[in-house]
């Protein structure tokens, strides 16, 4: 990941500064960890989950110096319905003070549609009516992989034993990878300056050219890191049961995204970092099977605003990025995620 990413973006300060950020965060983590075994107050716990994310990742190109409100030039939706995954917890706590470290990987298969669309004619000034469709295309959509590795920490304040508030700071790692393969494509004829809309267009498969790619269209990378403020609030009921809500917001996040056009033999790769431009929000209830044994279900809305960053490009053969001068990269994302798991207290 590190070699890739420093090859679009040889200088980035920014990647440099995650990196030892999030090495910094792993220290901290097994530093506290170590400190906290040697204590009569720790707790461990151990708990592998499966899930399902039901939603979809969201790839943006805006054209510069646009005369036009609305200057979106290219939108690309990468259908996540469903994606399974399967995952891991680890929990401590020493007195008041917990923490946690997760891990979950996606599982490789279909998971729907990519769906790709282009209005070119914003690229060019004087139409009266530049906002339909120019182009379109869809092309069956394949998880390659998605890995994410996160911490959270914080602490747990009581109240009359039943209440419990944990107000915390987390740190999650992404790097998720699509495949779209098989596509068909309309694309409006090119006619007296400007672009006639796709529905006119006769529909392409561009079969001879798929076999040279077996089958495969287009690709998308993104590896994102989130750091994020939040807080969870929970309630001991009769007969076992606990139920908790936990809302999250990110001050900061930066993601870099690569877009592989297999068919035109050219490589994009977009910078997009945001301010309080994402947020999660959760619903979890746990019954207590023993002391030690727990099942929980958990319900997850994730949301990330669309976010506007450099654009650089490339053709395949070539190992060097440049920045676009037209256009800006963006990168959004939605999905709801449910997760059932059971948890082993160690002690």
């Amino acid at each position: 990941m590190g070699d890739l990413i420093e090859q679009a973006f040889p200088n980035s300060a920014d990647t440099y500064y995650m990196k030892k950020i999030f090495l910094s965060l792993a220290f901290v983590f097994f530093s506290v960890s170590a400190f906290s075994a040697s204590s009569k107050d720790f707790s461990l716990s151990v708990e592998p989950l499966f899930g399902m994310k039901w939603g979809q990742i969201d790839e943006y190109v805006f054209c510069n110096n646009c005369e036009y409100d609305d200057d979106k030039w290219s939108e690309l939706n990468w259908e996540i319905k469903p994606e399974l995954y399967y995952g891991l917890k680890i929990r401590g706590g020493w007195k008041g003070f917990f923490e946690e470290t997760h891990f979950m990987a996606g599982i490789p298969m279909e998971t729907g549609i990519m769906h790709d669309s282009d209005w070119q004619n914003v690229q060019y000034s004087g139409l009266a009516d530049y906002q339909y469709k120019t182009s379109y295309s869809k092309s069956d959509n394949y998880l390659d992989y998605d890995f994410i590795f996160g911490f959270k920490g914080g602490y747990e304040f009581k109240i009359k034993e039943i209440f419990k508030i944990k107000p915390a700071v987390a740190f999650d790692y992404q790097n998720i990878k699509f495949t779209a393969k098989n596509g068909i494509a309309w694309y409006g004829e090119s006619s007296n300056g400007y672009y006639k809309p796709y529905y006119t267009a006769t529909p392409e498969t561009f079969k001879n050219m798929l076999q040279n790619y077996n089958g495969q269209d287009i690709s998308y990378k993104r590896v994102a890191y989130y750091f994020w403020l939040g807080s969870n609030f929970s309630v001991d009921l009769p007969y076992h049961f606990i139920v908790n809500t936990e809302f999250f917001i990110s001050p900061y996040l930066y993601m870099e995204s690569f877009d592989s056009h297999l068919l035109r033999g050219t490589d994009f790769a977009d910078r997009t970092p945001g301010n309080f431009a994402a947020f999660k929000w959760n619903l979890g209830a746990e019954y207590k099977i023993t002391e030690r044994h727990s099942i929980l279900l958990n319900a997850q809305y994730f949301y990330m605003r669309v976010l506007r960053g450099d654009d650089f490009m490339k053709t395949a053969s070539s190992k060097t990025y440049k920045k676009a001068t037209d256009a800006d990269g963006g990168a959004g994302a939605k999905y709801f995620d449910i997760s059932l798991s059971y948890r082993f207290t160690i002690f």
